[in-house]
This record gives structure tokens, C-alpha cells and sequence, in this order.
């Protein structure tokens, strides 16, 4: 899979369509440095539902205002589904962010 590019001090949003219906679940994201949850955190994406969940579709939002102090070039991150209280893996392996710079200011 294609690596998901940030691009630093911009606000960023990535859709996401899962294949389950996730309307009463909760979804969280992190960008870490590693592949480990020890790893430093770099940003944590705002997931919110699309429509109402029904149709696995979900939007991830970094703000310009998080991306901006970023200095990274690389990092890693999943999301984690809470369904009922049993967590679930939504990926095999973290994906790769690349952090880019852009030009104009």
C-alpha cells in the first residue's frame, strides 16, 4: 500500500471506507515514529463518521495548526475499532505517513 502523505502545515483529511458497519463503534488513529505503541506519538488523527457509520465511511483530520509543528519525516499509524469493549486491529501492519514540506508559505 502507498504510503498516506501529510503535507506539514496544512490541513490534511484522508477517507477511509471500511467494510463493516461501525455506527456505534469507536475509532481512534495515531501517527508514532515506530511501528510500536511505545514509539513517540507525532499526532493523533480526528476520526469522525462520514454519514452515520452505517456504511463504514470515516474521515481522519490533522489540522494545519497540528501539522505545521510536525518535524518528521516518516511515521506509522493504524486504527483501532471499539466495538462493544473488545478492540480490534483494522489493519494487518501500521502504513507508512511520509511528512512533506510545501512551498509556498
Amino acid at each position: 500500500m502507498e504510503p498516506i502523505v501529510v503535507h506539514k502545515g496544512r490541513t490534511v483529511v484522508v477517507q477511509v471506507t471500511l467494510p463493516c458497519d461501525v455506527s456505534l463503534d469507536t475509532i481512534t488513529s495515531q501517527i508514532r515514529k515506530g511501528r510500536s505503541p511505545q514509539s513517540a506519538l507525532i499526532a493523533t488523527w480526528v476520526v469522525t463518521k462520514r454519514t452515520d457509520g452505517v456504511d463504514g465511511k470515516l474521515l481522519l483530520t490533522l489540522d494545519n495548526s497540528i501539522t505545521s509543528t510536525i518535524t518528521d519525516r516518516v511515521g506509522y499509524m493504524d486504527l483501532k475499532r471499539v466495538s462493544g469493549d473488545e478492540p480490534f486491529a483494522v489493519f494487518e501492519t501500521p502504513l507508512q505517513v511520509r511528512f512533506e514540506d510545501f512551498v509556498t508559505v
